[in-house]
């Protein structure tokens, strides 16, 4: 990269700052802390200029890549069509869904998972989820970005006049 390409508008000198502010921040907050821990709640502040120095010793592009899609079952229209199409027995199946309901929400962690685990549900699940993933296109990923050595420095901080 030529020393006249450096300029904010150099894609490679934005995603520098963009990361590399990021992680010098995530860096910075395992030594100080969540910053919003110590902020004034309902508190605007207006007007900030921050100077700061960010060096970067190396910024890591990688490349677009795709991945398989996600499907998540949408419940509750999964419920609203178990109830539509039973027909006749609209009655008894919303006061079993109900009952079942109920008793799902006093179950624990360990209860759910054995009730999982023994009925078989989790493998019908995840061969419904293959049948629909296995329809979707392939999710594109936009490219990895990486930093390495990022050190922020505030050099100064004002407030402009209201104005």
């Amino acid at each position: 990269m030529a020393e006249n390409d450096l300029t904010i508008d150099n894609a490679e000198v934005r995603l520098a700052i963009e990361t590399g502010i990021k992680e010098a921040l995530k860096q910075r907050e395992k030594t100080a802390g969540d910053p919003r821990d110590n902020a004034n709640s309902d508190h605007t502040t207006k007007g900030l200029v921050i100077n700061m120095t960010l060096e970067v010793d190396e910024l890591i592009v990688g490349h677009d890549t795709d991945k398989e899609p996600t499907a998540s079952i949408p419940l509750l229209p999964v419920l609203a069509l178990l109830v539509k199409r039973s027909g006749a027995t609209k009655d008894s199946t919303l006061k079993l869904l109900k009952d079942i309901m109920m008793e799902a929400l006093t179950m624990d962690k360990n209860a759910t998972d054995r009730l999982l685990n023994g009925a078989g549900v989790l493998e019908a699940l995840e061969d419904i989820k293959q049948q629909v993933i296995g329809t979707l296109p392939r999710t594109p990923v936009k490219k990895t970005v990486k930093v390495k050595g990022a050190k922020l420095t505030v050099t100064g901080v004002a407030q402009r006049a209201a104005g």
